[in-house]
């Protein structure tokens, strides 16, 4: 990056900067990739992390990037192998001269001693943001300032990446004191999402989110859930923003409140019918082994996720696009640190990067409802999917007859797309699958909600405690319309098997 882009850099006098400059004085001593990962197994992991970070970055081939907090150059230097060019700022001056003699060779990298919150850029400036364990170092108003300053430097479809430790530290090395602000996500969903920035020609524009997920190196070597990574895209409009899919369910149906009521009804961890009892018989029949690894699409809170890492042996990598859903499920992950082998990502599923034949088998609970592109999504859980590996999947299903006004009101409000047990059969014959079983169990669907809405009546009076009056009545009232759709036939339900072939 051209040096005139660079209009500002200094170090501010702050205390909490001051603090942080003692800190990492003390700890890069030596320029060492252990000194910047803290950790006495860093040269391990780091040859696992780092192309797994650039993977969920994506390529930055002939792109402007600008690295905060860059260090050493340990990722400067494959940047600066695709980018057109790359500004490496780092606030440790030692630490941005290692990088320099590392990466001398290069002539696309700008290197920059200085504050990444005084960094002044010009607007549209640059095409990519990234940081790999910055914003732990910054106060919460630093956060918020520096992502608007991102939103001003990034060109329209430009992205922010960035990489946090969330809630505890993972590294094992000493520390006389510790600065560093473990984070719960939330925190920096909460800066993100409302963001808005007026753009020079006057359009509005915002961060929406591509993805949000673990490091799954973390989770398979120390089964740990708080390394976190975001990424997010620049959108420009000339208009009012419009409200995406994901926002739409986190604002609607699965607010944290709406989750709360949900897991009243079907138990701790759960958010899919018949809970807990209904994914013990259904993992039953997945005829997991030791060590595969299982794609959980809709993984919601994160329940059967943890019950089929812990019970099994497996890898669970647990896809869900609501924002609020998978916060819950590594709260869950922090507090009770089982050390399970499960990952959380954001993402919507057509989208989401994976590589072809990951995963032994997919699982899903109540959750392809809410996509309508049914074709696209079997061909892309048959592309994750290892030869002979297996997809299973409960959902919401409905009669040949033209819905009730009710029903259809329903489908509406939810914005579901709803097909019949045999529809849904032939949909996964169509993408490739074959020993389909299409089961209808909605004699099993109408038994979990009868049980679930007679446990409910039960404990009306500590569901009303724990929650509220209203929360009982939208439960109560929501299972027992289901039921009466059931018990008419034009709500079903189905279990879906098939596998890929071998």
């Amino acid at each position: 990056m051209a040096e005139g882009h660079i209009t500002g850099v200094k170090v501010t006098g702050s205390k909490d900067r001051t603090s942080q400059k003692d800190y990492w004085k003390e700890h890069s001593k030596e320029a060492t990739v252990e000194a910047m990962m803290l950790d006495s197994k860093a040269a391990d992991i780091d040859k696992l992390e780092r192309p797994e970070i650039l993977r969920m970055l994506g390529s930055v081939k002939g792109r402007r990037v600008v690295e905060l907090g860059a260090g050493i150059g340990r990722f400067t230097t494959p940047l600066a192998a695709e980018a057109s060019s790359v500004l490496a700022l780092d606030f440790m001056e030692n630490l941005i001269e290692a990088n320099r003699v590392i990466n001398g060779a290069t002539t696309n990298v700008t290197w920059a001693a200085g504050d990444a919150t005084e960094l002044k850029l010009d607007a549209d400036s640059a095409d990519v943001v990234f940081s790999n364990w910055l914003y732990m170092y910054l106060t919460d108003a630093e956060v918020e300032q520096l992502a608007r300053n991102a939103l001003s430097w990034l060109s329209e479809g430009g992205t922010i990446f960035f990489r946090e430790s969330c809630f505890k530290q993972s590294g094992d090395k000493a520390r006389k004191s510790n600065p560093t602000h473990y984070r719960n996500p939330r925190q920096y969903f909460a800066v993100y999402d409302g963001l808005e920035h007026t753009e020079p020609d006057g359009r509005q524009s915002h961060f929406e989110l591509v993805s949000c997920r673990c490091v799954d190196t973390y989770v398979q070597l120390k089964g740990n859930q708080n390394q976190v990574c975001w990424k997010w895209k620049k959108v420009v409009t000339a208009g009012q923003r419009q409200q995406d899919f994901r926002l739409f369910l986190d604002q609607h149906q699965y607010t944290q409140r709406g989750i709360q009521r949900y897991e009243r009804i079907f138990g701790s961890g759960f958010i899919s019918t018949g809970g807990l009892q209904t994914t013990q018989e259904f993992i039953g029949r997945l005829g997991l082994k030791a060590g595969q690894h299982v794609l959980d699409v809709g993984c919601g809170i994160g329940g059967s996720c943890f019950l089929m890492a812990q019970q099994h042996d497996v890898y669970v990598h647990g896809v869900d696009l609501s924002v609020n859903m998978v916060l819950v499920a590594l709260d869950r992950a922090a507090a009770i640190e089982t050390g399970s082998k499960v990952s959380f990502e954001i993402a919507d599923c057509l989208t989401m990067d994976f590589s072809p034949a990951t995963y032994d088998v997919v699982y899903s609970r109540d959750t392809l409802l809410h996509i309508h592109n049914k074709t696209q999504v079997f061909k892309r859980l048959f592309q994750a999917l290892k030869p002979g590996g297996r997809l299973f999947f409960t959902d919401y299903a409905r009669s040949a007859a033209t819905p009730s006004k009710g029903f259809a009101a329903y489908i509406q409000e939810r914005q579901y797309d709803l097909h019949t047990v045999e529809a849904y059969g032939q949909l996964l014959r169509e993408a490739g699958f074959v020993d389909v079983q299409a089961e209808d169990q909605t004699h099993l669907f109408g038994e979990s909600l009868e049980r679930e809405l007679a446990a409910a009546e039960q404990d009306r009076a500590g569901f009303v405690s724990d929650l509220s009056q209203s929360d009982y009545d939208t439960i109560v009232g929501g299972w027992q319309e289901k039921l009466d759709r059931v018990r008419a036939g034009e709500q079903r339900w189905g279990l879906f098997m098939a596998n890929k072939p071998s």
